[in-house]
């Protein structure tokens, strides 16, 4: 049976490499941040890439839609819930 916690993911870029990580959290926390106009905005603040639940290889920049496809149902299985928001 699955659970139905919710599980945060963001995708974090590797300027170097060119390439995608994906890092999933459960707990990420939700904190407002002030842009330059003052505008607040939702950040979400995850922990250290050790400390989460889950941390993709490098995925390509240039096939990220298949690159995720593939990815995400070893998320779902690894993790046991089908629940997972993508957050900036």
């Amino acid at each position: 049976m699955l659970t139905q916690c919710i599980a945060k993911a963001k995708l974090v870029f590797n300027k170097k490499l060119k390439s995608y990580k994906l890092v999933v959290a459960f707990n990420a926390h939700k904190q407002f941040k002030k842009d330059k106009w003052g505008n607040e905005k939702i950040v979400y603040a995850f922990p250290v890439q050790a400390k989460c639940a889950y941390v993709s290889g490098d995925l390509l920049a240039d096939n990220l839609q298949a690159e995720l496809a593939n990815v995400l149902p070893t998320v779902y299985a690894q993790l046991r819930t089908n629940t997972v928001e993508f957050v900036d």
